[in-house]
């Protein structure tokens, strides 16, 4: 059983981390993937600003006079257009086509400039094209037509621009990105996994708390059911009469009976399947109601009016009340319990051995009792569950003197 409990948790964890693992990297690529396109579409961008700003400082610092002539000189004294970083070519638009401006040292073997001229008048002058020279590199080409004094198309202004930056820097980033990704990557799925084993605490703690219920109800059904074994054979073997016999049987079917009734309560109320229906209700009439007449008890109460389940409330202080006669008698010193009812909490006391202090921290948990008491170590499991249900605790400490006290408070 336990190997098969933790196949299944096992299963379970990688499910989980795999489901989360799954989202975790879909974010991070898609996250990845957005930004690569955006920083390449930002530098296609900034490398197209760049062209069409030279090309147009070339436009409005160039002119043709009347007679047609070309005319740069403002440009050549203008600092930083024709500084090398760009091939600016001006192709005129004469017959024959002469080329009318050329960069002095061109990074770009252009075979005929005319040729290119016209062709990217051909495709359109509002895009960035793209290119390889004589010599097979790469170029980018942004062409600007420039007109006359008559506002005729008198030339094609070309710049050529490198893309090898573009690309190297789109390059290092696309690197740097996939190692950023990589990394969250791999802490998502660690974060994961220590999140699914954290989500899996609950379960594993209810995994172990079934068998420590089962283990311990076996437990305590042995003893009843062993008793009746040895009844059974006795009546065989006719070592004692049969009446007496079939009242002893009575006797142990009816513990393990109540037995039976206390596990059952205890497992409704510990998966919440109980109905908690509150109601106002006398508490100290309700508590009242369940003292036996035939026990010496101190009933002390104020009137109070709580919301409370009147089943379950008085289940919880029957086993207080029981429970304090049980360990009263063992005493065997004949004071009376002593039970106050005040606002919406109930206190019962004895004089009876008290908690052991090693066990008082855990008295109220199933199947934990004191080495000497009869008890099954149920009755204050099932109150303290009451309790909780009522949005309230089960206190427990040792009187002073000697004896307990058990504050159930709603």
């Amino acid at each position: 059983m336990p190997r098969a409990r933790d196949q299944l948790l096992r299963r379970l964890h990688l499910r989980l981390t795999a489901i989360w693992s799954l989202a975790w990297l879909f974010c991070v690529i898609a996250l990845c993937v957005v930004a690569i396109l955006t920083h390449a579409r930002l530098t296609q961008l900034d490398i197209t600003s760049t062209l069409r700003l030279r090309a147009t400082a070339v436009y409005g610092l160039t002119w043709f006079d009347t007679d047609g002539r070309f005319h740069d000189e403002v440009l050549r004294k203008e600092a930083g257009v024709l500084d090398g970083r760009a091939d600016i070519w001006v192709v005129g638009n004469g017959t024959p086509a002469t080329v009318l401006l050329r960069p002095d040292h061109p990074q770009f073997e252009l075979a005929d400039p005319v040729d290119t001229a016209e062709a990217a008048i051909r495709d359109g002058t509002d895009a960035v094209q793209e290119g390889r020279d004589g010599r097979g590199r790469p170029f980018l080409l942004y062409a600007k037509e420039t007109y006359d004094e008559r506002d005729r198309p008198a030339a094609i202004i070309l710049v050529l621009g490198d893309p090898t930056a573009r690309d190297a820097a789109q390059s290092a980033f696309v690197r740097s990105t996939l190692l950023i990704a990589l990394g969250f990557a791999a802490f998502g799925i660690v974060v994961g996994s220590l999140l699914s084993r954290r989500s899996m605490r609950p379960a594993i703690a209810s995994f172990q708390q079934q068998e420590r219920f089962l283990s311990a109800a076996a437990h305590e059904l042995r003893t009843p059911v062993a008793r009746l074994q040895a009844l059974c054979e006795s009546a065989r073997d006719g070592r004692e009469a049969p009446a007496q016999i079939l009242g002893k049987v009575e006797r142990v079917a009816g513990q393990a009976t109540r037995l039976v009734d206390k596990l059952l309560l205890l497992t409704r109320l510990d998966t919440a399947t109980t109905p908690v229906s509150k109601e106002p209700v006398r508490l100290d009439l309700l508590v009242e109601s369940v003292l036996p007449e035939d026990a010496q008890i101190e009933f002390h109460a104020i009137e109070s009016v709580v919301n409370a389940d009147v089943q379950l409330v008085q289940t919880a202080v029957r086993n207080l009340i029981e429970n304090a006669l049980v360990h009263t008698a063992k005493a065997g010193n004949g004071e009376p319990i002593r039970v106050t009812v005040a606002g919406s909490t109930v206190v019962v006391e004895d004089r009876g051995p008290g908690f052991p202090d090693a066990l008082l921290q855990r008295i109220g948990e199933p199947f934990v009792s004191g080495p000497n008491s009869p008890g099954s170590g149920l009755g204050l499991s099932i109150v303290r569950h009451i309790a909780q249900l009522h949005g309230g605790e089960l206190r427990l400490e040792n009187r002073a003197g000697g004896g307990a006290r058990t504050e159930l408070r709603l």
